[in-house]
């Protein structure tokens, strides 16, 4: 056995394990006050980098969520007022019903009427003016989609939240063509010559109405009596003097309708108006495109409607045009769309559109693909003060209640399907990436607790005999002193 005094490597051995040790004990006492695994970078660096990602990921959820629920509560702001819209075009309906009881009324029951009307549509235009969320309004049009026409023959009619801002090119690939019936092979309707009904019958609509004739009549009545139920038949007549064309006045719908005579003899020769006979040429929807610049984007027609198809940077964009093969017009669209970002990453947003509620906005859709006709436009123009007058105010208040419940079902989809199913989807999401990120970077304790009281003991056992270690030079001394 050798005594050395210059070196005492089993002191320096013992420093080194109490060290270690020491080292142990103080990482074990910081992950138990903290219950973090990873305080500092140089305790997993790899762990702490996947962790960090986490917990912005989380961050960005939770603000995700608050920002969902913030929309939820913005949409219940806008349909809450649209409640209120429904139950006062409720009462103008109703109003509208009495000024029709024409017979029981008086002018001066029907300038009540009006005047309560009236009063009406400035409530409708003060909740359309003035419902906010905060101090952003909501429905009076700034968070909608506009057109603006700036060339040709075309009429902008609506746009989605999925259309794009931007300036297109509306070219008609096939006209929109109206089903025609000649009636003229039967021979020339010279007059009736005895009293009889005809029965016509829209075979797309199931509309059916009869219309009576009169010994008599030349082809100009018969044609003037047809035409006035085409609002309900969608069937106009024409006439040479001698033959009566039928025409469907929905744009590309086939010739599907039927006329049946009561008296098929009519001054000798037949009435021309047996079921079947006529030679019939469909009518064929609009096909064309919205073009920018150089890219066409496929629409899909209806009638005389073209709408851009979903996916694309047109979907939702509807125009109607009458005009021949080329380039109908020119549409400038703005898009003004509530954007609200619900997720925790870039491009996660969803867009909702909210048109204009005002009354001059409402019932101006009213039959735009048939024959029949607005006279007061819209519904800030309505008058009931005679019969005719409430009957057709009453068509218009009909389209404006639809108008609103289309509005108002949006919505409620809106914040159903997308913004509350969207919150559940998220705090999934968020719970399961916390428990991810908890397993990476916080500490087990029972683990941690066993790993403390090891390395507590250890470095007890180190001190001890480092003090052994420094004590062994003595035995030198006693024996130069011997």
């Amino acid at each position: 056995m050798a005594f050395r005094i210059n070196h005492n490597i089993a002191s320096m051995n013992a420093y080194r394990n109490l060290s270690r040790n020491d080292m142990g004990f103080s990482r074990s006492l910081e992950r138990l006050s903290s219950g973090l695994r990873i305080n500092k970078a140089g305790d997993d660096p790899a762990g702490l980098v996947v962790s960090e990602n986490m917990r912005a990921q989380i961050a960005g959820l939770g603000q995700a969520i608050e920002n969902s629920e913030l929309a939820t509560a913005m949409v219940q702001t806008a349909e809450g007022s649209l409640t209120e819209v429904h139950a006062l075009l409720t009462s103008m309906r109703e109003l509208a019903i009495h000024a029709a009881n024409e017979g029981a009324n008086s002018a001066a029951d029907l300038a009540a009427d009006q005047a309560e009307i009236n009063n009406a549509l400035a409530t409708i235009n003060r909740i359309a003016q003035h419902t906010q969320f905060g101090t952003k309004k909501l429905l009076d049009g700034s968070n909608g989609v506009t057109g603006n026409v700036t060339s040709g023959s075309v009429t902008f009619l609506s746009g989605s939240a999925s259309t794009e801002s931007g300036t297109y090119d509306v070219v008609v690939t096939t006209q929109a063509e109206k089903a025609t019936l000649a009636t003229g092979n039967s021979g020339a309707i010279a007059g009736i010559a005895a009293d009889e009904t005809l029965t016509i019958t829209n075979d797309n609509t199931g509309v059916s109405v009869s219309v009576n004739l009169v010994a008599g009549d030349d082809a100009q009545t018969i044609v003037d009596k047809i035409n006035a139920y085409t609002n309900s038949t969608a069937v106009q007549a024409s006439t040479d003097g001698t033959d009566i064309t039928l025409l469907s006045s929905v744009w590309g719908t086939a010739g599907d309708f039927t006329i049946v005579s009561s008296n098929a003899a009519t001054d000798g020769t037949q009435s021309g108006f047996s079921a079947g006979v006529g030679d019939t040429d469909d009518g064929v929807d609009i096909a064309g495109s919205f073009n920018v610049g150089a890219t066409a984007y496929q629409a899909d027609g209806l009638g005389a409607i073209l709408t851009g198809r979903a996916g694309s940077m047109v979907d939702g964009l509807t125009v109607s045009t009458t005009a021949a093969a080329g380039v109908a017009g020119t549409v400038q669209v703005s898009n003004n769309s509530l954007v609200f970002q619900v997720g925790a990453n870039a491009g996660q947003q969803v867009t909702l559109s909210i048109g204009n509620m005002a009354a001059a906005t409402l019932g101006t859709g009213l039959d735009i693909t048939g024959g029949g006709s607005n006279q007061f436009g819209s519904l800030a123009e309505i008058s009931i003060l005679d019969a005719h007058k409430a009957a057709d105010s009453l068509a218009v208040i009909d389209q404006a209640i639809e108008e609103v419940s289309t509005i108002r079902g949006t919505l409620g989809a809106f914040q159903s399907n997308t913004l509350e199913s969207g919150v559940n989807n998220l705090r999934v999401a968020e719970e399961n990436l916390v428990a991810a990120e908890s397993t990476i970077r916080d500490t087990d304790m029972a683990a941690e607790m066993a790993t403390f009281t090891r390395n507590q003991i250890m470095l007890q056992a180190a001190t001890a005999m480092l003090a052994h270690a420094n004590s062994a030079p003595q035995v030198v001394l006693q024996l130069l002193q011997g």
